[in-house]
Formats: structure tokens, C-alpha cells, sequence
């Protein structure tokens, strides 16, 4: 069992989200930005003490309800370390991730996946090996841009390879409601998204 809630927010259609073990009740929030106080009141209704923060990567829509999160919870904050610019300033413990780390919330298993290309350090959570948290790597039909400072195309090409050889049946959730539906697939995307039909860089990069 996990609990998962799925909220957009703010004015760029993203998704936080709250993960948590129903056995222990501690959660973690994903990517904390806007309408912070909306998600801590969900949390605190469903029983769950938000213990850990967990950032796909460092652009501002993503890290800027941080503090206020630690202010009001004390919660850890976990970010690869070469995105870690973005919360220097933060009071909260830090919790550096490389490639392959892994972590609990409260039973659950977690895995940090390096996916690089929107940033150099943009990273999947992967929890339970059953649901995966994608940030700004991949959306439903879709992937993040690279135009931005830090991006690279090349990378992100290979972070995509890398989550197309997971488990065709692992849940996906996206860090901006840009696609058709808030919850996709590896599977589904793997047949109907572009940028991961893709074998070739080339082919990637003449997508549109």
C-alpha cells in the first residue's frame, strides 16, 4: 500500500505531490513551490507528518515553496548534488543525492535515478519500483526542454533511453500537467510519446 496525492498548482500547470507509508504515516513532498500550505493541510487532514522533501531538479517552479516547508515541518531536502545552487540559502538538512542512492519514506523503498538534460542534475524518483516521479525529465506524450540553462539534449536523449528500459508497467507521475491525462505509463509512453519512440539522437532531435 502507499498513499499518493496529485495537486496542481500555481500558474504553470504544475503536480506536487505527497508520498507516504500508511503504516508509519510519514510522507514525503514532492517539488514544493506554490499553494504550499494547500498540500502541509492535506497532509496533516490524512494523518501524515511530512518528513522529507524531494526535488526533481532546481529550476524555481520546482524549489520555491522549499523553506516554508522546513519552517513548518523540519522536513530533510533531497537533491542531487550538482542541482544543489538552488537551496543553499535553505535552513533544512540537505541530503545530497548521487546516481543510484536509495532512501526510505518511513517503509517504502525509494531510488534516486539521475536524469540529466533539463539540468544536470534532474532526478526520478522511483518508489517501491512501482511508481515513478519524473519532474520536468518526462511528461505524459512529452519530454522537458533543454533550450535552458544547463540543459543538454544529448543527455536528456540518454536520460529518456535509460527510463524506457524500466518495467513497462511502472505508474508515472509528471512534474507539469501538460499531456492528456495526469498519470501515464512506461509502457504507454514508450508507444505513443515521441521523444521516447526514439532510438536515435538524431531522431530525437528532428522531433518537433
Amino acid at each position: 500500500m502507499i498513499y499518493i496525492q496529485q495537486l496542481e498548482v500555481g500558474m504553470m500547470k504544475n503536480f506536487n505531490y505527497l508520498i507516504g507509508d500508511p503504516e508509519t504515516k510519514e510522507c514525503a513532498y514532492v517539488d514544493p513551490a506554490w499553494e504550499v500550505d494547500r498540500l502541509l493541510g492535506l497532509a496533516k487532514k490524512d494523518g501524515y507528518q511530512v518528513r522529507k522533501i524531494l526535488l526533481t531538479h532546481r529550476h524555481f517552479d520546482h524549489v520555491e515553496g522549499v523553506e516554508k516547508v522546513v519552517e513548518q515541518t523540519g522536513a530533510e531536502i533531497f537533491i542531487n548534488h550538482l542541482d544543489q545552487e538552488a537551496v543553499k540559502k535553505s535552513q533544512g538538512k540537505k541530503i545530497l543525492l548521487t546516481a543510484g542512492k536509495e532512501f526510505p519514506i518511513g517503509k517504502l523503498k525509494v531510488v534516486a535515478i539521475h536524469t540529466p538534460g533539463h539540468t544536470p542534475g534532474s532526478t526520478c524518483y522511483l518508489v517501491e519500483d512501482l511508481y515513478l516521479f519524473t519532474g520536468d525529465t518526462l511528461f505524459q506524450g512529452n519530454c522537458g526542454r533543454c533550450d535552458l540553462p544547463g540543459g543538454d539534449s544529448r543527455e536528456l536523449f540518454q536520460s529518456l533511453q535509460k527510463l524506457k528500459g524500466l518495467d513497462p508497467t511502472i505508474k508515472v507521475y509528471p512534474g507539469h500537467d501538460y499531456g492528456t491525462k495526469p498519470v501515464t505509463t512506461i509502457d504507454y509512453e514508450r508507444g505513443h510519446n515521441p521523444t521516447m519512440r526514439a532510438d536515435y539522437f538524431q531522431a530525437f532531435e528532428e522531433i518537433p
